[in-house]
């Protein structure tokens, strides 16, 4: 069976299996539209609402403090994109439950990865606004993830770095690299509450639907900078969308046959 027009603008957008082109990924699109592909048109409109290289340009950061390199992108995600990825995101959520070593939990949520068979050019778009934001290219970024937080559901603070001295780490740090950076876009303003807060560096941050907070794990030597150590607060009431990208020191290492 010939795969999906959106799948080809999608390999077209990420250079997976072919030379990378943003604007033989808008034909493949806007022909998938034509067809009458699920959800093309409405994909089709959103990417080109703006000219090309705006689509792909983030907007000027906000220094949110001069203790450690957290910023904010206000307007990161662009019109309709959020609303967009909660409703790719409802009928795939699961559970996000993490764990700190004594075995109490510290995430208590819902979550929707995206590997590479689910992207799509709102992603793409996204993914190279961040790779342009922190000057870290999309081949060093993990799967992104939409989170879903409801009343009494939070992730209690923690860090985004993998912790170098923990001996069972060390492999995947070897093989992944560290997590050195994170983008996390606010994907709506129904809920109460809900703050990412950053107790050592007094910021409390909850971005209208489209704001993006994103920060640094580590330090300009790549060691870990504990400053960073950050939670998510549960919802008062109302249910938070948030989308989150986490991004590596290597390349991730997808294997050929989830981009086939």
């Amino acid at each position: 069976m010939d795969e999906p027009l959106t799948k080809q603008a999608a390999r077209a957008a990420y250079g997976w299996g072919r030379a990378q082109d943003w604007l033989e990924a808008l034909r493949l699109l806007e022909e998938a539209a034509r067809a009458g592909e699920q959800g093309a048109d409405r994909q089709f409109e959103l990417v080109t609402q703006q000219p090309l290289e705006t689509m792909l340009s983030p907007p000027p950061p906000e220094r949110l403090t001069s203790k450690a390199r957290v910023a904010a992108a206000r307007r990161f995600a662009p019109p309709g994109f959020s609303e967009w990825l909660i409703d790719r995101s409802e009928g795939r959520l699961e559970a996000a439950l993490a764990n700190d070593a004594s075995g109490d939990a510290v995430r208590t949520a819902r979550t929707c990865a995206f590997g590479p068979q689910e992207r799509d050019l709102v992603l793409a778009i996204l993914q190279e606004r961040a790779a342009r934001l922190l000057g870290v290219p999309v081949a060093y970024h993990e799967p992104p993830n939409t989170i879903s937080y409801e009343p009494g559901q939070e992730y209690r603070q923690h860090a985004d770095f993998i912790e170098p001295s923990i001996a069972e780490f060390r492999p995947a740090l070897q093989q992944l690299g560290q997590r050195v950076a994170t983008v996390v876009t606010y994907l709506n303003d129904e809920f109460e509450g809900a703050e990412t807060v950053f107790p050592d560096l007094d910021i409390a941050f909850r971005g209208a639907p489209g704001d993006a907070i994103f920060f640094a794990n580590v330090l300009a030597d790549g060691s870990p900078d504990y400053l960073t150590a950050h939670a998510a607060l549960p919802p008062k009431s109302g249910r938070k969308w948030v989308l989150s990208q986490w991004i590596r020191s290597k390349p991730f290492p997808y294997s050929a046959e989830a981009l086939a």
